[in-house]
């Protein structure tokens, strides 16, 4: 039952004293379709406020009983308020100012595109508009992934926040971003970063960094993966170089997942630090390790290249910038055999997919070695691998050989040589084979020792090894 009342509030009287008053207009407070007290202002006379109090109840039980829109409110708001709160909200969450200043003028982009001022009007039919026109505008199939990710973001916080029932754009597809890379990354060869830390530390004073300075920032990065703005939030404090293994830490305030990432590093390179250390300008806990780090490292790495003539773009479009440090580490952590779930632990991604198909750079060489595995075609080698097939090709090892001549002809036999040296006893068939394949003679021998003068029982080896005993069980018919 809603109450009806005047608020009484405490005030400065003429000779200093509080004095009580009661205020002018009437109150209502009710409960509304959520089970939460409102209070709402009403009106100097008190059955008009008697009335609004009956209007609100009347309306809360509609909304409760779902026979009115319990979203009519938030509909009638415009977007911009609605975006301005979701911007305080992911800032309240704790992201990152970098995070927020991409975010939301992505979103309200978006909605100025799409002409969209109110909730009703965001529809997915007018972002696939808005985004063909960037399309068409020559954007990348990529920048059009990041504007429909950034709407349906908003999108979903509206239903998380209880301001709509559901996103419109649910079902909207994003874009397939491989059909159109413009900023692939690659990853440096072990030759390309020896030339490039040498060039390095011999090089000019470029971008507020020292020759030094950058040799230690290229070798942390390309060997501890850390992003560019890990590596800006460093201080000597965030290493323990002496202990076993070494390690640098990420606070969680700086890690791009929100929370502190420990971290190995190579010996040689926490003695390399340690080294540094000595002739740096601090090496107090709180004192940045790259106090001078630039803001635009892609530019510093760039130049550093050109002096070590190495291409920022190869033959394939794809770029050197500083990102594809990180790139060349997780690279070379496969390349070097690492389990793929523990690259996946050093590079901190949250699927081993991401690690896998993004960051796993192959080139040209290695997958024409990888064609090695595939049979020889040529003529002259059917012969070959057939018997590769069978496990009877020309060139046997001997352990391999005596235990295949104990298991294969006894399929079906309970006896079995107690000597595997039968492989080696002569005999005097006069098949060249018998001296060419040392299983097929050594099965030649056991047969005939077995009455079968003929050796009618031992078939030719085709795709599969023959299974001795009756015909109709033999795998292969050679005539």
């Amino acid at each position: 039952m809603a109450r009806v009342f005047r608020a009484k509030y405490t005030t400065g009287g003429r000779d200093g004293e509080r004095v009580t008053r009661t205020a002018r207009k009437w109150y209502v407070e009710y409960r509304d379709a959520d089970g939460i007290v409102r209070r709402k202002a009403g009106y100097t006379d008190k059955a008009a406020t008697q009335q609004l109090a009956a209007e609100l109840e009347r309306n809360a039980e509609r909304r409760k009983s779902g026979l009115t829109d319990r979203f009519a409110d938030q509909r009638k708001r415009p977007l911009a308020d609605h975006l301005n709160d979701y911007e305080a909200d992911l800032r309240n969450a704790g992201a990152s100012e970098q995070h927020i200043a991409t975010l939301i003028p992505r979103v309200r982009k978006v909605w100025a595109g799409c002409e969209c001022t109110h909730w009703p009007e965001v529809t997915a039919s007018a972002v696939q508009e808005f985004i063909a026109g960037l399309r068409r505008d020559g954007r990348s199939e990529q920048t059009c992934h990041f504007y429909i990710q950034a709407a349906k973001q908003f999108c979903r916080w509206m239903v998380r926040a209880g301001r709509a029932p559901d996103s419109p754009l649910t079902h909207l597809p994003g874009r397939n971003t491989r059909i159109d890379r413009r900023h692939d990354r690659r990853a440096l060869s072990a030759d390309e970063l020896r030339r490039l830390l040498a060039v390095a530390d011999m090089g000019p004073m470029r971008c507020g960094m020292t020759g030094p300075d950058r040799v230690t920032l290229y070798r942390l990065a390309v060997e501890t993966g850390l992003r560019a703005n890990e590596l800006r939030t460093l201080t000597w404090g965030s290493f323990d170089l002496h202990s076993n293994p070494p390690t640098v830490t990420v606070r969680a305030a700086y890690s791009k997942h929100r929370r502190d990432d420990v971290l190995p590093l190579k010996r040689e390179t926490a003695q390399s630090m340690t080294r540094w250390a000595t002739i740096g300008t601090g090496t107090d806990s709180n004192d940045p390790v790259f106090p001078s780090f630039p803001e635009k490292a892609a530019v510093m790495l760039r130049a550093d290249l050109a002096d070590a003539g190495i291409a920022y773009r190869d033959e394939s479009g794809r770029v050197a910038d500083f990102h594809a440090l990180r790139h060349t580490f997780i690279t070379n952590l496969a390349r070097g055999g690492v389990h793929p779930k523990l690259a996946q632990a050093l590079a901190r991604h949250s699927t081993i997919t991401l690690t896998m198909d993004r960051y796993s750079h192959t080139v040209i060489g290695e997958q024409a070695d990888a064609l090695l595995a595939l049979p020889d075609l040529s003529s002259g080698a059917p012969d070959a691998e057939r018997e590769r097939a069978t496990g009877t090709c020309d060139i046997v090892p001997k352990s391999l050989a005596s235990s295949l001549a104990f298991s294969l002809p006894e399929r079906g036999s309970s006896k079995a040589p107690s000597d595997s040296t039968l492989c080696s006893e002569p005999t005097d068939s006069g098949d060249p084979g018998d001296t060419r394949n040392p299983l097929k003679k050594c099965n030649v021998t056991r047969r005939r020792a077995a009455g079968d003068s003929d050796g009618h029982l031992l078939r030719r080896p085709g795709f599969e090894p023959g299974t001795f005993g009756s015909v109709d069980r033999c795998s292969i018919q050679l005539s």
